[in-house]
């Protein structure tokens, strides 16, 4: 029972490492303009 309740655990939190380190901004409202700097070639 323990294993399946911290494996699930795991599981979630995992999920949510990963979208806070994928995304720039949680709720998508916060998009900024990438800068000229970064876009010169």
């Amino acid at each position: 029972m323990k294993r399946k309740l911290f494996g699930t655990l795991a599981t979630v939190l995992g999920m949510i490492a990963v979208t806070i380190v994928c995304t720039a901004s949680w709720s998508y409202i916060h998009q900024d303009e990438t800068p000229k700097e970064l876009l010169k070639q």
